[in-house]
């Protein structure tokens, strides 16, 4: 258990032709734990536009985090994110890079994230490593006899060096019984090189909404 104060900002604005343009300001004052304290700005832009057949994907995004109120520690860092893609009728298809900041001894956090969403389903990476992490991946989805698809590549780095952490394939089938129920199963496989160790993960799970 943890106390915070932390005044928190996000504003959208959706008028613009390119897309949606996301502003956000998250300030944590960690009580009883002042190194984890932050401030982070950062601005986001995602849209997409008709080209011939398919639709071109973009999304990019720029945040700096610096510490904050009783953190011991001075740091500035850095976070980058570029995604493009193509979707077509059926089918979607990203290649993107991630950057999370990291000088050896703090890294860029993101602590109110769904982390489990990101960089890998093998959960190597719900905290970033003190290097730093960049992620490039590779993502292809589509829906096959009512049933969506999904498969990504990720190959994981350090920031601060040339170290590479490791790949991470994340495959993932889920099929919609009806409007109430469905199904799925997800497997991920993370392979080490310089950090963690070999992990293999697998879910099935039913749901319903109501």
């Amino acid at each position: 258990d943890f106390k915070m104060n932390s005044p928190i900002f996000n504003v959208s604005y959706k008028g613009w032709s390119l897309g949606e343009v996301v502003g956000y300001g998250y300030l944590l004052d960690f009580t009883d734990l002042a190194t984890s304290s932050t401030q982070t700005y950062g601005l986001r832009l995602k849209g997409s536009a008709p080209l011939g057949g398919v639709k071109v994907l973009y999304t990019a995004e720029y945040a700096t985090q610096r510490d904050y109120r009783d953190n011991p520690r001075n740091f500035d860092l850095n976070y980058y994110l570029v995604e493009g893609g193509i979707g077509l009728s059926n089918a979607e298809f990203k290649l993107g890079y991630e950057v999370l900041g990291g000088n050896g001894t703090v890294a860029f956090q993101t602590p109110l994230a769904t982390l489990h969403a990101m960089n890998g389903w093998a959960d190597q990476f719900l905290a970033t490593p003190a290097a730093g992490l960049k992620d490039a991946y590779l993502s292809a989805a589509t829906t096959v006899w009512g049933t969506r698809l999904e498969a990504i590549y990720h190959d994981f780095r350090a920031d601060d060096s040339s170290t590479r952490y490791g790949t991470e394939w994340d495959l993932q089938a889920v099929k919609a019984i009806d409007k109430t129920y469905a199904v799925g199963a997800k497997y991920a496989r993370y392979d080490a090189k310089n950090f963690s160790v070999d992990t293999d993960k697998f879910w099935l799970w039913a749901e319903a909404k109501f």
